[in-house]
């Protein structure tokens, strides 16, 4: 039998699940129901992924790769190993392709088809480069499916109750929260907020700090300086000690933190939760203002949550449910918190799978979290940011803009393309330019559309479009006239039915 599976790609770890029988299933890879994202590169030549390859942290920090996922959507990030280039995304790829070989082991079949996790607050371009890696490991991507969203439907499938939910989701590298509502088994995302690079492993690096300054008072040797091959490998037996005391502290009021041997001299200390909750309170902060911001978002209060679920590993730290308590209410924690955003994937890899007539009655909603637009002169002839589409809203969905060229005979029209919430486009993360051809030149000023779609995985598409110079255009104008600039879809797709407009798929083009 023929499986699709759920993955949750982690910074720290990943899970692969399926759904059969009606029953979320884990799927053991060599014994553990997690698999550390990580890889690390053998003289020998030979690749090791998962447990295996962070066990060689230790010992071959230069050519093991850790956390890359917080890399995704960067296109100048590459890590050099043993006279290889690699990206993220082609390190996303092997750890994917290690997840399927392994859920293949266990199943006795081949899997071709999944549903892979994304935080809610990734981008467009971290979003394409995760599908773009699933496509590298031979797989055929059914779907995007945000963490929150996946952790929510794994929660309340079935369960008959109509419910607001908030989801926080802390992950090793990555923060989401979302608010949803759930009516039987429908989940209408109403808002989405987050910080892709806000984890588990910042609460490891405050540790690793302060352990790292008590060192350099009692010794005067800077640890995380040391750029030597023993210094490396120093950090990162630091790091582990940080991580284990992290986990300890998540049940203990204290945590040791002991080197034998760190540089020569032997390292030593107890951190206290109260020390550990004073070191890691600015990043939980963060949080604080990212779920305050999703409300807002989703015009509610406290109140109107009947319930927050606890998503991810780092959520086991007393000090996040303290915090979650005093601003919202006692949350609950899912069973098996590493492994609920998997086993919602796997629902959902299930429900696109199989034939219509046994599909599950799943319908979901997304929304983005970061506006798409261009910058276009105000009436007061002021550059601002005009967003096509405005974060928070439900996709898949399309918007558009009317423009027009500059002076006859212009062959081509530019529009930049940008990111954000800011008015001034140039606060903005700027995304490049979509070039908008004219053919042929006209003499007379052209009107000319740029359209902006989001998939279903939150990609991103663009299209340009030229308009005749006729009345067929009035209805056009008066509309944008009305909407601030909006493209009357509707009309276009018809003009574009009928041939009264032509339209050419353009690319973003990063520009210097």
């Amino acid at each position: 039998m023929a499986y699709a599976v759920g993955i949750d790609l982690g910074t720290t770890n990943s899970v692969v699940s399926i759904y059969r029988r009606g029953i979320a299933e884990t799927l053991q890879i060599k014994g553990r129901a997690t698999m550390p994202s990580v890889i690390s590169f053998r003289e020998e030549g030979d690749v090791l992924i998962g447990q295996a390859a962070k066990s060689r942290m230790l010992i071959d920090p230069e050519n093991t790769i850790f956390s890359s996922k917080r890399f995704m959507g960067d296109r100048s990030k590459s890590y050099r190993i043993r006279f290889k280039t690699l990206t993220p995304v082609n390190i996303a790829s092997m750890v994917l392709k290690q997840l399927v070989e392994s859920a293949q082991s266990v199943l006795g079949e081949e899997i071709w088809d999944a549903v892979i996790t994304v935080p809610a607050y990734f981008t467009e371009a971290q979003r394409e480069d995760t599908k773009k890696a699933g496509e590298e490991a031979g797989l055929n991507v059914l779907r995007l499916l945000p963490e929150p969203t996946a952790a929510a439907i794994a929660y309340g499938l079935d369960k008959e109750r109509d419910q607001t939910i908030m989801v926080y989701d802390l992950g090793g590298g990555t923060f989401d929260v979302s608010v949803l509502e759930i009516r039987g088994n429908n989940f209408n995302v109403k808002a989405v907020g987050g910080d892709s690079r806000l984890g588990g492993d910042d609460f490891d690096q405050a540790i690793i700090n302060w352990a790292a300054a008590a060192f350099r008072k009692k010794t005067g040797i800077d640890v995380l300086n040391n750029n030597s091959r023993e210094g490396r490998i120093a950090q990162q037996r630091l790091k582990e000690a940080a991580e284990t005391a992290k986990i300890e502290l998540s049940e203990s009021e204290t945590a040791f933190i002991n080197l034998p041997d760190c540089l020569g001299y032997p390292l030593s200390l107890e951190i206290s939760i109260t020390e550990y909750n004073r070191l890691i309170d600015p990043f939980l902060q963060r949080t604080i203002q990212c779920m305050k911001a999703v409300l807002r978002d989703a015009n509610l209060t406290p109140r109107d949550i009947d319930r927050v679920i606890l998503v991810g590993g780092s959520t086991k730290n007393k000090a996040v449910r303290e915090v979650i308590a005093q601003q919202i209410k006692d949350p609950y924690i899912a069973d098996r918190v590493d492994e609920v955003v998997s086993h919602g994937a796997s629902i959902v890899a299930a429900n696109l799978f199989l034939p219509a007539e046994e599909a599950l009655p799943i319908e979901i909603s997304d929304v983005t979290g970061h506006s798409l637009g261009v910058d276009a002169l105000n009436e007061q002839q002021q550059l601002m940011f005009r967003a096509i589409i405005p974060r928070q809203t439900s996709y898949p969905c399309r918007g558009g803009f009317l423009g027009s060229t500059g002076y006859p005979g212009q062959p081509f029209v530019k529009m930049r393309v940008f990111r954000g919430e800011q008015p001034n486009p140039l606060q903005n993360d700027y995304l490049g330019e979509i070039e908008l051809p004219i053919s042929p030149p006209q003499e007379n000023l052209v009107p000319v559309g740029a359209i902006f779609e989001l998939d279903a995985d939150g990609i991103i598409h663009f299209t340009a479009v030229q308009f005749p110079i006729s009345e067929k255009l009035l209805p056009l104008i008066n509309y944008a006239a009305m909407h601030n600039g909006d493209l009357d879809l509707a009309t276009v797709d018809d003009m574009l039915r009928y041939g009264d407009a032509k339209s050419k798929t353009v690319q973003v083009r990063m520009t210097t």
